[in-house]
């Protein structure tokens, strides 16, 4: 595996990872952007063709707990 796909594999766990460990607490994720702009490549590489992507408006990011009447993690 060259080494820019183990650099995008570990992405891809740790973003796999995080989603898991916060689903398993209930958590609520909000994405918050203005102006996003992603240049998606076609193939991997760095000199791959790129679509750009582009959203006017606002995605909100944040991070909640369902608790219980405790206090503690449902």
């Amino acid at each position: 595996m060259s080494n820019e796909n183990t650099k995008m594999s570990a992405w891809i766990d740790l973003a796999q990872g995080l989603y898991t460990f916060l689903n398993e607490r209930n958590t609520t994720i909000h994405y918050s952007f203005e102006n996003l702009n992603v240049s998606v490549p076609q193939t991997t590489g760095d000199s791959s063709p790129r679509a750009k992507w582009s959203l006017n408006g606002a995605v909100s990011i944040s991070t909640s707990e369902k608790m219980d009447s405790s206090g503690r993690n449902d």
